[in-house]
């Protein structure tokens, strides 16, 4: 229980280590791409870290599978590099013993993955769709960021205020592009008529525009005007609708799409004890080739699992390949794959610096 014990808290916090940096990594990249559309007027700046809350659990299940594989070789690799391993050896701790404790950690991160996979991702997904969509009805003003200027509606309008107080827009800048019109206001308030319509009212400006008849610039003053404001054309990413779906719902669907998006949370899971069987071995190193020795062939082989994987998922969503044969083909190869590593049956085949003990 001792061993198991160290082994387990090795693994988990390294794992927990590792998943907290890639998801900073991946949350950031993220946030500053909303923050981008933020400014630019396609969703109002309020919303963003909501926003954030609902993708979290999408990112940490695809992150953890590899969180668990850098944990396992930087774990091992160092007990290796050490001559730890050499000496639970001597203790009576053989290599079947070593995968079966490694196993009740990756049970652990399995356990993890499979409630985001088929219960939070899902929810923050419908979530997300909701929030996106309902930023769809929003107008430019609606998300307005005081002190930029924001060239949004896909160029049609460069709009600016300097303050918003009250929901009330301080001195106010709106440039057409089409038409070449300027209108500058003391203030403007997004508003709704009876029927629902969405415009803004102007109060204390002036327009500045061509004539229609020559190149000379006309100036109107107005006390106040009404301008409607068409429904913004936004390139948000919304949830496609099988990722947003219940897994009960994704099981009772005979489509091919629904039974993609099936497997695809199913092999998340899968994909735990399976990388499992093969970074045991693969954190087999020699105290003269350090800890990292194995770091770079173990991620190469993890890229070509989750590879195969997607591209097995599109196929199969497409109906170009059975819905028996599906993603588990890739599971059984690199499970027969990760059995050969653990077996030794490749020391043959071994290539220096990738297989070799």
């Amino acid at each position: 229980m001792i061993i198991l014990r160290y082994l387990t808290r090795q693994i988990l916090q390294v794992t927990a280590a590792t998943t907290f940096i890639l998801l900073a990594v991946v949350v950031l990249g993220r946030f500053l791409k909303y923050l981008g559309q933020a400014s630019q007027g396609e969703i109002d700046p309020a919303i963003l870290a909501l926003l954030m809350t609902y993708r979290i659990p999408e990112f940490i299940q695809l992150i953890l599978p590899l969180a668990l594989l850098l944990s396992i070789l930087l774990a091992y690799g160092r007990m290796y590099a050490d001559n730890e391993m050499t000496v639970l050896s001597a203790c009576g701790l053989s290599r079947r013993r070593l995968l079966g404790m490694t196993f009740i950690s990756s049970a652990l991160v399995a356990l993890t993955v499979a409630i985001l996979c088929f219960m939070l991702t899902p929810m923050g997904l419908i979530n997300t769709d909701n929030l996106l969509e309902a930023q769809k009805e929003l107008n430019e003003f609606d998300v307005m960021v005081p002190g930029l200027f924001q060239n949004i509606s896909r160029g049609q309008r460069t709009t600016y205020t300097e303050d918003i107080v009250d929901e009330q827009m301080q001195n106010v800048f709106m440039h057409e592009s089409e038409t070449g019109r300027i209108t500058v206001a003391s203030t403007a308030i997004p508003t709704e008529d009876e029927e629902g319509g969405r415009f803004v009212l102007f109060s204390t400006g002036s327009i500045s525009e061509k004539k229609a008849d020559s190149n000379e610039m006309q100036l109107t003053q107005f006390a106040d005007m009404g301008v409607r404001i068409p429904a913004r054309e936004i390139t948000i990413d919304v949830a496609v609708a099988e990722r947003a779906m219940t897994t009960t719902a994704l099981w009772n669907s005979g489509e091919a799409s629904h039974t993609a998006e099936l497997q695809w949370r199913i092999s998340l899971v899968l994909i735990i004890p399976i990388l499992t069987l093969m970074a045991v071995p693969l954190s087999r190193v020699s105290p003269r080739q350090g800890r990292f020795a194995k770091m770079v062939p173990a991620v190469f082989l993890y890229i070509l699992y989750f590879g195969l994987l997607l591209v097995s998922r599109d196929l199969l969503a497409a109906g170009d390949i059975p819905e028996f044969l599906g993603l588990w083909w890739v599971h059984a190869l690199f499970g027969l794959l990760g059995w050969l590593l653990f077996s030794d049956r490749l020391r043959g085949l071994a290539v220096p610096g990738f297989l070799t003990r």
